[in-house]
């Protein structure tokens, strides 16, 4: 990790502030250490498209990503970042850092694609229980979690209507599993209580 450090550069970003904020100097590898990062692009047939990075996952490379969309900021975000020729470098004398990387970004891919097959086999509460539940855990499963979408992106995640997915959270909310002091950020009274919701325990059995 030292090595790590004397080649990766740490920054700080605020809420909606573009990353990087010179785009001619996009980095190749990045790394995600606290908040949350947003990429917002346009499908070809003009629909628009939107991704979420928490904290400990990979953004590799940036370089095409940037040319595709805007990456921002959500809340305070720390990133660490290396150009090409330092990743080349510290990759010399760590030889399993490539393998390392590699394996994060299929991790990642194999996580986004079971959350796809499990959706599909949910019922609307339990496909907004789900999202809550995951960007709880994803957060670090914090006292108060940072909703980094709307309403009617939460329903595109989840494959519903806005009007259902506000119905499902004011739901969970007289249950008493959950608070909306503010439309962004959801207080997680019972976390359990969330989890039976989502239906994962239910999926695990049956599997």
């Amino acid at each position: 990790m030292r090595r790590v450090r004397r080649v990766f550069t740490e920054d700080l970003y605020e809420g909606d502030e573009a990353v990087p904020r010179d785009p001619a100097r996009a980095p190749f590898v990045g790394l995600l250490l606290d908040g949350c990062l947003r990429e917002d692009a346009t499908s070809p047939d003009g629909e628009r498209l939107f991704a979420l990075t928490f904290p400990g996952e990979t953004l590799s490379p940036l370089g095409p990503r940037r040319c595709r969309g805007r990456l921002s900021a959500i809340g305070a975000v720390r990133l660490l970042t290396c150009d090409r020729d330092g990743f080349e470098r510290i990759a010399q004398a760590v030889p399993r850092l490539r393998l390392n990387l590699l394996g994060l970004v299929q991790e990642q891919l194999a996580e986004a694609h079971r959350w796809q097959v499990l959706l599909g086999r949910k019922n609307a509460s339990e496909r907004v229980a789900s999202m809550l539940h995951w960007f709880h855990a994803r957060q670090g499963a914090p006292a108060e979690l940072h909703l980094p979408v709307n309403r009617t992106e939460l329903g595109q995640m989840a494959g519903l209507t806005m009007e259902t997915v506000s119905r499902q959270v004011r739901a969970f909310e007289k249950a008493g599993v959950i608070d909306l002091p503010l439309p962004s950020r959801v207080r997680v009274i019972d976390p359990g209580a969330l989890q039976t919701l989502s239906g994962d325990a239910r999926t695990q059995r049956l599997h």
